[in-house]
């Protein structure tokens, strides 16, 4: 999946039955209210662990480097850690993008949520879709991609030096 591709929700209906015989509506408004909080629960979840697979990987990445520059390496080394390091980057690319779509899909989920007599910006979620495809929320998404663009450029750079003559 292209890591700008907006991700297909298939539209839902959310309906909470009571168990109980007789359905109220506090019955219906905490139930909905429920399943609501959990989908931001979630969403908050995948927010975090986004950042924390990309700070590790950004740490990890930081110590091959310092390996790299750190003394005499011999060729073995160095395209051992180059090749280390772009596997590295590899895998961070693709779950960096992972889960920027399995977060704008929970966001999407998120939006199927409304309430009577509330504007449409109550939802967090609108305000989350709207932030994110703005300036800065876009910019986010791109920084964090050209950081690891950043480091693949620095490991072929390395690897060009190894490979002249």
């Amino acid at each position: 999946m292209a890591e700008n591709a907006e991700p297909q929700i298939t539209p839902i209906s959310i309906e909470v039955r009571p168990t109980a015989g007789q359905a109220t509506e506090q019955y219906a408004d905490i139930a909905l209210a429920g399943l609501f909080n959990t989908h931001v629960a979630i969403v908050n979840s995948e927010r975090q662990a986004i950042w924390q697979r990309y700070n590790v990987m950004l740490v990890g990445n930081a110590v091959i480097f310092a390996f790299l520059s750190g003394g005499m390496r011999t060729k073995t080394e160095t395209a051992l850690g180059v090749l280390f390091g772009l596997l590295l980057c590899t895998a961070w690319w693709v779950i960096t993008a992972s889960g920027w779509n399995l977060l704008a899909m929970r966001i999407q989920r998120g939006l199927q949520f409304g309430w009577q007599g509330l504007p449409l910006d109550a939802n967090p979620f609108e305000v989350s879709l709207t932030y994110g495809r703005g300036s800065i929320g876009g910019m986010i998404y791109y920084v964090a991609f050209s950081v690891i663009a950043l480091f693949i450029s620095g490991y072929v750079i390395i690897l060009g030096g190894l490979l002249r003559p």
